[in-house]
């Protein structure tokens, strides 16, 4: 299974705005597991918390986020950019 983090926005909802690039454009990230999602987000979440007592952000909580397994389907078509 391949898992993403996605972020509940205010215009679009749910949706996984992760994104690396690796040379060859934007790709959306994605985890292999569910334990490797969580600790990407855990880590996150504590730069955005650093961030916001240094007083260079605004408040995130963890709420915010959420983990979706996506099928093999989905997976391709973000890959492919479809």
């Amino acid at each position: 299974m391949t898992y993403e983090i996605q972020h509940n926005t205010k215009q679009h909802g749910w949706v996984n705005t992760w994104l690396y690039d690796e040379g060859d454009g934007l790709q959306p990230e994605t985890f292999a597991t569910r334990e490797a999602a969580e600790a990407a987000l855990d880590e996150h979440v504590e730069d955005l918390w650093e961030e916001f007592f240094a007083g260079h952000t605004r408040w995130h909580d963890r709420c915010e986020f959420r983990i979706r397994e996506i099928s093999a389907d989905a997976y391709l078509n973000l890959t492919q950019g479809e």
